[in-house]
């Protein structure tokens, strides 16, 4: 039996980046079809992540800035007033490395 095909209708600006996907596994050396490469992207979408996506709601992408939310307890109470001493291990006498500029 061989393999069954059905229609299916996109948007112009969808069918262009399928095809910008296309071009761009082409020049990695990977030569497939624009039907080949919804079935893949089908098999690898994940179904929360499409619910969100269809009402619209963020979906923190950018590992970056989740760790920003979660910040790390270094055990000192204000680093920017100890950052060298944090950094480098030893006093910075409140003199910058750039001696024009003087910490307080």
């Amino acid at each position: 039996m061989g393999a069954r095909y059905a229609s299916v209708k996109l948007r112009a600006r969808a069918k262009e980046k399928l095809e910008e996907l296309q071009a761009g596994l082409r020049l990695r050396g990977v030569k497939v079809s624009l039907h080949e490469i919804l079935e893949k992207l089908i098999d690898l979408g994940i179904e929360e992540e499409l619910v969100k996506r269809i009402k619209g709601e963020e979906s923190p992408r950018d590992k970056m800035l989740e760790l920003l939310g979660k910040p790390l307890d270094w055990g000192v109470e204000d680093v920017s007033e100890t950052i060298d001493e944090v950094l480098y291990g030893a006093r910075s006498l409140g003199v910058h490395r750039h001696k024009h500029i003087r910490s307080s």
